[in-house]
């Protein structure tokens, strides 16, 4: 499917409703040495180099979809969604991807 074709087709979220996705939400990285990884222990402390209380990125198909934030929800960590991208781009992405 070529863009052209993405424009001229209506839009179909029938089609899209049960495909899985996978939602991966960034809460940061850092690269390092594999010396430096093989000392690392039980409590190690891994800084990721972003300040406390900045946005992670939550990523589609290793395409960025939005920004949240980390929260405790019931006694577990989840993200509170701060922005994502409309309805019809996320639509769009998965056509060219072809996903179904």
């Amino acid at each position: 499917m070529n863009e052209d074709d993405i424009k001229n087709n209506p839009i179909s979220y029938e089609k899209l409703t049960d495909i899985g996705v996978e939602l991966v939400s960034e809460l940061g990285s850092i690269t390092m040495s594999v010396k430096d990884f093989m000392k690392l222990k039980k409590g190690s402390v891994i800084n990721l180099e972003k300040p406390a209380g900045e946005s992670i990125e939550l990523y589609i198909n290793k395409k960025i979809i939005g920004k949240g934030e980390v929260i405790v929800f019931e006694d577990n960590l989840a993200v509170r969604i701060n922005e994502i991208l409309d309805s019809d781009t996320l639509i769009q992405y998965f056509k060219k991807e072809q996903l179904w």
